[in-house]
């Protein structure tokens, strides 16, 4: 397993590390409570030392999950979890940065992976409520006294990763990025470079479409979020399955399988530091694992590259999203996303109107009406 320094931190992380949404069981098809735990305990097994969650993972159980299979080998993993989206007992969540967010989050996250302390800390989403300098306040406060020992950002787009580095360092940021999703490539990731903030990649595999388990035939089950996006449905999905047909057969040439090419295309780009897939078996953490083992010659880079370039693939983005309350704090025009984002709008939204919601960006592109 290939391991590497996160940013400028003393961290060096498995280059293919465990994304943990699918172990929370409110995205996904559910996973038992002993697969979950048999998963991650072969995560640890095969050499992959960072696991990454949020504490709104399943409202906490991927963290519950977590903390019970590294017991008694904590010093083994390193643990990265996210917060700042805290939900209420009605399970709506919000968007929510303040200090006092933050302090308690980090604490109900301690009790519920059962360790003393977090490695990697990181904010979830950027909240354009709270004053940047209130939330490193807080991160600081948590770092001296032993409960984190660095923060990170997850989803800080170019604007909102320079914003925040006016206020303090930051060892990484954690972006969506696979064969279709490569928004990052034109500013971030040579930003990120630039400025030493490591990048970890979401969404590899793009939700098991670059795994291979995604066919025309596939029914997602009640509550699987990929029921929702346009990218698995009609010409998108046909396109996307088209391509990944394409490149199994360079995968079949290397001796690969279709996830364990995408994983190793996706750390062998510049500016990526590791890729956190999903798995809900251990057979599929095996299967990744080897991605981590395998890096990609130039020639076959330059093959993918050269047949990424070469095939269309629709990409719809956008997805239909009730605004449920507008606010305008200093000035801005902030609208309250019915999935609890809190995202700026245009000046003319109303509560009860439905935009249109970039999936990758988290951008408002248009207003398209109002709610029935």
């Amino acid at each position: 397993m290939e391991y590497r320094r996160l940013g400028d931190s003393e961290l060096r992380v498995s280059v293919v590390g465990l994304g943990t949404l699918a172990l929370g069981g409110r995205s996904y098809r559910a996973v038992s409570e002993e697969m979950a735990l048999a998963t991650v305990q072969r995560t640890v097994d095969l050499g992959i030392n960072f696991i990454d969650t949020s504490d709104n993972y399943g409202f906490g159980r991927a963290e519950v999950l977590i903390g019970q299979a590294i017991r008694g080998r904590r010093d083994d993993v390193l643990i990265a979890t996210k917060g700042g989206t805290p939900w209420d007992k009605e399970g709506r969540t919000a968007i929510d940065c303040s200090a006092a967010a933050i302090t308690e989050g980090v604490d109900a996250s301690l009790r519920r992976l059962g360790t003393d302390w977090i490695d990697l800390y990181q904010i979830h989403v950027p909240d354009p409520e709270t004053p940047y300098e209130e939330t490193v306040g807080a991160l600081e406060r948590l770092k001296e006294a032993g409960k984190i020992r660095y923060a990170g950002l997850s989803n800080f787009w170019v604007e909102e990763l320079d914003a925040w580095l006016a206020a303090d360092g930051v060892v990484s940021n954690q972006m969506p990025y696979n064969f279709l999703h490569r928004d990052i490539e034109a500013e971030l990731l040579p930003y990120c470079r630039q400025r030493s903030v490591g990048v970890i990649a979401y969404t590899p595999l793009l939700m098991g479409v670059f795994a291979g388990r995604i066919s025309p035939e596939t029914v997602f089950a009640e509550g699987d979020h990929r029921a929702s996006y346009p990218q698995f449905q009609g010409r998108p999905l046909r396109d996307s399955l088209a391509l990944v047909a394409r490149l199994q057969s360079l995968a079949a040439d290397t001796g690969l399988t279709m996830a364990q090419l995408a994983l190793s295309w996706v750390v062998s780009r510049p500016g990526i530091t590791c890729a956190i897939p999903g798995a809900t078996s251990p057979e599929q953490v095996e299967e990744n694992a080897v991605a981590g083992e395998r890096s990609l010659a130039a020639d076959l880079m330059e093959r993918i590259d050269r047949l990424l370039a070469d095939t269309q693939v629709e990409t719809p983005r956008t997805i239909p999203m009730k605004v449920v309350e507008i606010k305008e704090p200093a000035g801005r025009r902030l609208g309250i996303m019915e999935i609890g984002l809190k995202v700026p709008v245009p000046s003319d939204t109303r509560a009860g109107d439905v935009v249109e919601m970039d999936i990758v960006t988290g951008q408002v592109s248009e207003w398209v009406g109002e709610a029935n």
